[in-house]
């Protein structure tokens, strides 16, 4: 297996196309700012922790590892990176994660969204943590959502 098959783990969960409220843009620009402060250039992330309408947390993905992160891959996976969206949940509650949603972006140079659905690590760490939903940017500029 190589290593680009590796990156593109993903779940076969397939989101649905939602229309996005006002609320949720807000969510989604956010995640596109904190994107930009990725350390990592050729992919940028953001992600944003969402509870009871409040932010709760942000985090854009970093070339660094993740112990947390690598409990959930397997053993021919590799180390875990810094995604975006395990930095929106590393150091916060479970009682504050339960519950939540996860709002993530990917945006390219021209400052376009990208399909930035989560791979199978960050899907099993928000499942773990009890985060309850995942919208998540498109290609084609829409956004999808599922259900943990």
């Amino acid at each position: 297996m190589s290593n680009k098959a590796i990156y593109k783990n993903h779940t076969n969960i397939t989101g649905e196309t939602i229309d996005v409220s006002r609320r949720q843009k807000r969510y989604f620009e956010l995640a596109k700012n904190i994107a930009y402060n990725s350390s990592y250039n050729r992919l940028r992330h953001g992600a944003v922790l969402v509870k009871g309408g409040s932010v709760i947390n942000a985090s854009c993905n970093k070339d660094n590892f993740s112990s947390f992160g690598t409990r959930f891959r397997g053993p021919d996976m590799g180390h875990g990176t810094h995604h975006a969206e395990l930095g929106s949940i590393v150091g916060i509650a479970r009682s504050v994660t339960s519950g939540s949603d996860v709002y993530v972006c990917r945006v390219n140079k021209q400052e376009q969204f990208r399909s930035s659905k989560p791979c199978k690590m960050c899907h099993d760490v928000l499942k773990h943590v009890g985060v309850k939903r995942v919208y998540y940017t498109t290609d084609n500029g829409n956004v999808k959502m599922y259900k943990l």
